[in-house]
């Protein structure tokens, strides 16, 4: 196993683990919907950057570093932005339960 293998062993482990106590807390009503757009979209970009930019330092070449961390940082505020809309979904579908 190399080390490229173990980082991306982590990464995943990492985002399996919080989407698990996140379903979790959801589930046990243990948070308020108005926190949930907040949690989603800041930890799905966070979760985004941190793995697209492991990939792209193990895969690219250092001399390329601030054109991949630009692109990785606008693809994972993107992604955090559409998070942060599907969150607000969630909680208004949530509220309008109750």
């Amino acid at each position: 196993m190399t080390p490229k293998d173990l980082i991306t062993i982590v990464v995943l482990i990492f985002g399996l683990v919080w989407g698990t106590i996140m379903l979790i807390l959801w589930r046990r009503r243990k948070t308020k919907p108005k926190t949930w757009p907040h949690l989603l979209g800041i930890g799905v970009g966070i979760y985004m950057l941190v793995s697209s930019m492991t990939a792209s330092i193990l895969l690219r070449p250092i001399s390329e570093f601030v054109n991949y961390t630009i692109t990785n940082f606008i693809l994972s505020l993107a992604i955090g932005a559409v998070s942060y809309f599907s969150g607000r979904m969630i909680a208004r579908r949530a509220q309008d339960k109750k």
